[in-house]
């Protein structure tokens, strides 16, 4: 039963994508100030990547679906010194729900090398940020599918209800961006950064049956607790007689490190940007006990950030926005991976924004 649950907690956050923080348009070369208020989209319209049928459990489903939106803004105090912070609300489909999510980012960057010639600007961003969410929660969880029918549940393999409190993600970040000031229509830039990121959560209760009585559980530490709701019957588990140790699985801590370049390129009222970001990290504990079950361990990610934006007047712009990625998007929402949604983040996956942009 606990191996169940922690399954099906997982899936609970499965197939959840963000669109921050977009390191990989990172450059040391920045405006005065800006505000940025967009609106970011994924759904079976847009899903040119065919994420769907890539993944059996998500065929023919919303699993993937998302849309959100982002106020983002910054402002540079003098010529070397920027601050900067977002904020983005999020609402995606799973497997079995759907979930919200928020997310926020503070960073500073400070030039502390003005580019002549070959010799690039150089700037260090320091960053903290983070996804959370009140609760996610989800009814009728098919813990075990029946092999190679995934949509097929086993008898005995439904959870009524699971929900998680408070999960959220924490994360700190340091970058070191060099950009080219090619001329006055390109810049190219690359970064090299490394963070370290922690997860957490408050409790963890549902509902369940045994021996056709429906239970009320909680865990307080690896200890699960059940009870019927008349107190007739209840049950005492340990998460370690089943080889779970549920916080380590749903509340690990990491470390990353990431390389990318980017490029920008203007022509007239027009603006283009391109960027590859590469990202690694090393998870304590849950990545060797997936590896100890045999299921999948994913540890690296490359994406692709586009955008193009147009300038009605020297003050406002409208920008179109798209990620790709080669999988699922861990290194902008660490919260969702755990034991069993590893899996799950597999597949490709792409996310579309659209919005308007205040420079000052």
């Amino acid at each position: 039963m606990v191996q169940k649950l922690v399954i099906s907690l997982a899936g609970l956050l499965a197939l959840s994508a963000a669109a921050a923080p977009l390191d990989a348009l990172l450059t040391a070369l920045v405006p005065m100030g800006y505000v940025e208020l967009g609106s970011d989209h994924m759904n079976q319209q847009l899903d040119f990547f065919n994420i769907r049928d890539s993944h059996l459990l998500a065929a023919g489903t919303q699993a993937g679906d998302y849309h959100g939106g982002h106020l983002a803004g910054g402002w540079r105090f003098n010529d070397n010194l920027w601050l900067s912070g977002s904020l983005w609300q999020r609402n995606l489909n799973g497997l079995s729900g759907n979930y919200n999510f928020n997310s926020w980012q503070a960073s500073g960057l400070y030039r502390f090398l003005d580019g002549v010639g070959k010799i690039p600007s150089l700037a260090l961003r320091l960053s903290a940020w983070g996804n959370e969410s009140k609760e996610v929660s989800s009814t009728n969880i098919c813990a075990a599918p029946v092999a190679n029918a995934p949509k097929t549940c086993q008898a005995d393999a439904f959870l009524n209800s699971v929900k998680i409190t408070n999960p959220s993600d924490q994360t700190l970040q340091a970058d070191l961006v060099g950009t080219w000031n090619l001329s006055s229509a390109a810049d190219i830039s690359v970064l090299l950064g490394a963070g370290t990121t922690e997860l957490s959560y408050g409790t963890l209760t549902g509902t369940t049956q045994r021996n056709g009585l429906l239970y009320q559980f909680s865990f307080i530490g690896n200890d699960i607790f059940g009870t019927t709701a008349d107190g007739s019957s209840q049950f005492r588990d340990k998460a370690s007689k089943y080889g779970v140790d549920v916080a380590k699985e749903l509340a690990w801590r990491g470390h990353f490190v990431q390389a990318g370049i980017n490029a920008v390129w203007r022509s007239g009222p027009w603006t283009w940007r391109a960027g590859y970001l590469f990202h690694t990290v090393q998870r304590d504990a849950i990545d060797d006990i997936l590896a100890s079950r045999g299921w999948s361990v994913l540890t690296q990610i490359q994406s692709i950030t586009l955008e193009l934006n147009h300038r009605f007047n020297p003050r406002l712009s409208a920008f179109v926005r798209s990620q790709l990625s080669d999988k699922l998007i861990f290194n902008d929402l660490p919260v969702a991976y755990n034991t069993f949604s590893s899996d799950l983040f597999g597949g490709r996956y792409s996310i579309y924004s659209f919005g308007l942009r205040y420079n000052w």
